[in-house]
């Protein structure tokens, strides 16, 4: 669906300003079908990438196909491509169902009124679609870039910090209209700084550094750093063998991890003392662990992709 190869984007502060480099070699694959997401700290080059996407940046060297074709603007391609930017600027006189007819139809075919009040209404904003944009509050607003984006079907959907400033409500509203779009067959490429939203929509991850992808991999790969490692808990009175290392001990309850080599020395161990396996898995780690670890260069076995 889309393909970067040492993509470089360099920027120049001012006419003869230093120059700053945005994007320094990134390379990654996004598949169609996938809910792809780019994580990254401030500067990273998130915004950048999604921008060359779109075709509203050109990239100072490298190579980018979205579906195929070099993006470039006005492009037919985007004709099944939306796009939530993250701080939408409105015409602010319009209001709520007035703005989301509007933008929607920049397609090329108006949107059935009964689409717009159904979506309208998902979102929270069927009391105040005659509300000009102007009285709106900025989660409003950004519920009505979400309208435009989910009022008609699309093949390929970026969005970029699309939950910021919405109440939890919504954001979980918003979560299930994502997992049923893409249910659909629908690719989504999302920025986002909430890990824990990645961590509960997204299928693929890349991580960027400095303009570069450092990681990318399936999330579950990504949070399975720790591969070599099970995680167990046990009611033990007494002992435990010693390649369990303990990290808590609340009653008769013992948790710890074991080293995967030795799985099977440990269930025979318990099967003999008659002692209660309460959870044995293999060890995880959140994304928030998973991305603060491969940004140190300390996570074992992660999988770079290019």
């Amino acid at each position: 669906m889309i393909t970067a190869e040492n993509v470089h984007m360099n920027f120049r502060r001012g006419m003869v300003g230093a120059k700053i480099r945005a994007l320094d070699g990134m390379s990654l694959q996004v598949r169609e079908g996938d809910f792809f997401a780019l994580v990254g700290q401030n500067g990273a080059g998130k915004s950048t990438a999604m921008y060359c996407f779109l075709g509203l940046l050109k990239p100072t060297s490298g190579k980018i196909e979205v579906m195929g074709r070099a993006p470039e603007l006005g492009s037919s391609l985007y004709s099944t491509v939306s796009y939530l930017p993250e701080e939408p600027h409105y015409h602010l006189y319009l209001t709520v169902e007035e703005a989301t007819r509007y933008y929607a139809s920049l397609y090329g075919e108006r949107p059935p009124r009964k689409a717009i009040d159904d979506i309208l209404e998902r979102l929270g904003l069927g009391p105040f679609k005659k509300l000009s944009l102007a009285k709106c509050s900025k989660g409003m607003k950004q519920k009505v870039g979400i309208a435009q984006c989910l009022i008609r079907e699309t093949r390929l959907l970026f969005l970029d910090e699309p939950t910021r400033g919405l109440d939890p409500i919504i954001v979980r509203e918003f979560r299930e209209i994502l997992r049923d779009l893409h249910k659909r067959g629908a690719t989504i490429v999302m920025n986002s700084h909430v890990l824990s939203e990645i961590e509960m929509l997204a299928n693929r991850v890349a991580i960027l550094e400095k303009g570069k992808v450092i990681a990318q991999d399936d999330l579950h790969n990504l949070m399975t750093l720790d591969q070599d490692l099970y995680a167990v808990a046990v009611e033990a009175d007494g002992s435990v063998p010693d390649y369990l290392t303990v990290t808590e001990r609340q009653g008769n309850t013992v948790r710890g991890r074991i080293p995967k080599a030795q799985l099977y020395d440990f269930m025979d161990y318990a099967r003999q003392k008659g002692l209660r396996v309460l959870e044995c898995s293999l060890q995880r780690a959140s994304l928030e662990d998973s991305f603060v670890r491969i940004l140190k260069g300390d996570a074992p076995g992660e999988k770079k992709e290019v």
